[in-house]
């Protein structure tokens, strides 16, 4: 886009996008939506007690609606936007029943983060990154299939996350760091996966043009500080922080190696699989049976090392690299650019992740793509792995399922795009060392 787009085109963009999202939004989703719309119904009439009501040993409540009964661990602003979902469609339906408004109503908080987004591109943004910048990026989000499956068609949460954790990062770049702080809190009180950008945040408001910047990053630490204040007391007052945190320590005990993430562990449990089945089904046929889910606990009855263990210590040796990376401080491309890689580091090496969680390297790499156009061929090849990871198991949602069979490539598809997801990575990490140097060199 080597000029800012005609008024009448940009229009015609932005409703090509906002269409394809209304044509699909009332679709079934992924079996989380119903988990959603049980955590609706229960956070609309009794949101303090959605964790449980404390007391030891904690209560773990069960969200309970229909035929649904589910546990949470997500944080509690995702909670505070079903709690608004279940009370607006009280009004429509106060017996709670079912339907396509329930579907679409669950999914419209990522529609208007979406809506946020490039708003906010098309505006503040104009000021920051000039206009044709800023409509790449707002058109490259807007008519992203990754976006537009993980987000209307699936059901997914990840842009209540994204949007304000890049945005975060953009007020980092702008000097803005109580904003900056503001939003990063709300990022991970969404989902929690956004901590995985806050090293490169910090860097950011830490250094700045050679200069340690303190007052910045404590202003933007104390702003995030509130917005966890805000989220946590009403709970503690009510009594029931026992139940919260160990709602959050549940995280970290999912007995899953990768939930669907065409990740190392994909590649690893596969093989594992397939080489101890040899002997049983012939080279041939192990090698072509299909990648399933493997628990970490039938890992560890295999006599192999924890994978979470492995996976948190590559996981943080990956953001340690990226730190001393960015050491001498970073401009706003290469922040995005290195935020996405964080992102991406953990979704490759990390255990117990799944195949959304990939989500968030896309507006960042938007971002540093819409800046230096020597990345939109990456950008986009980014893009393609984390629609195909979405499609080959989840399709367009549990009505549609994918007409794409894994089996069809003989080696499982989803393996092979695991080693196309690696390839990926290199070549980002490859951009990442040309790009962000450790050291300082004068900016242009």
């Amino acid at each position: 886009m080597s000029a800012s787009l005609r008024p009448g085109l940009l229009l015609t963009l932005l409703l090509i996008g906002a269409l394809a999202r209304v044509a699909v939004l009332t679709l079934p989703g992924t079996l989380d939506v119903p988990d959603w719309k049980a955590t609706s119904y229960v956070a609309s009439s009794d949101f303090l007690h959605i964790y449980g009501r404390g007391g030891q040993p904690p209560e773990q409540r069960k969200l309970e609606w229909q035929d649904i009964s589910v546990t949470t661990e997500y944080p509690p602003i995702s909670h505070v936007e079903m709690a608004i979902v279940g009370r607006i469609y009280r009004l429509f339906d106060p017996a709670f029943g079912d339907s396509r408004l329930l579907t679409a109503l669950v999914k419209l908080p990522g529609l208007l983060a979406e809506l946020a987004f490039v708003g906010v591109l098309l505006t503040v943004g104009r000021r920051l990154v000039g206009d044709r910048v800023a409509q790449w990026i707002a058109i490259a989000f807007w008519l992203n299939p990754g976006i537009w499956l993980a987000g209307a068609v699936l059901g997914y949460l990840d842009a209540q996350m994204a949007v304000p954790a890049t945005l975060a990062l953009l007020a980092a770049a702008d000097d803005r760091p109580k904003t900056a702080g503001v939003l990063a809190g709300m990022a991970v009180l969404t989902k929690p996966q956004a901590i995985f950008l806050f090293p490169v945040l910090g860097l950011m408001l830490l250094r700045r043009d050679g200069a340690f910047r303190w007052g910045s990053a404590l202003q933007a630490a104390a702003a995030g500080l509130a917005v966890f204040i805000v989220a946590f007391v009403p709970f503690a007052a009510a009594g029931v922080g026992s139940s919260v945190l160990r709602a959050f320590q549940r995280l970290g005990e999912h007995d899953l190696v990768s939930g669907t993430a065409t990740n190392l562990w994909w590649i690893l449990t596969w093989a594992a699989g397939s080489a101890a089945r040899v002997g049983e089904l012939g080279i041939w046929a192990a090698l072509s049976r299909p990648a399933t889910m493997v628990r970490i606990s039938t890992v560890l009855e295999w006599g192999f090392p924890n994978p979470r263990t492995i996976g948190t210590v590559l996981t943080a040796l990956a953001l340690a690299w990226a730190m001393w990376r960015g050491r001498h401080g970073l401009s706003r491309t290469e922040g995005a650019l290195l935020g996405a890689w964080c992102v991406l580091a953990y979704f490759m090496v990390s255990g117990q992740v799944h195949e959304n969680h990939a989500y968030l390297a896309l507006p960042l790499l938007a971002l540093a793509a819409g800046e230096d156009a020597r990345l939109r061929p990456l950008f986009w090849a980014i893009t393609a792995a984390f629609s195909l990871n979405l499609y080959l198991f989840y399709g367009l949602g549990q009505s549609l399922p994918p007409i794409v069979d894994r089996s069809w490539t003989f080696i499982d598809f989803s393996i092979l795009l695991s080693v196309a997801y690696f390839a990926l990575f290199a070549w980002l990490t490859a951009r990442v060392i040309a790009t962000v140097r450790p050291v300082q060199l004068p900016r242009s």
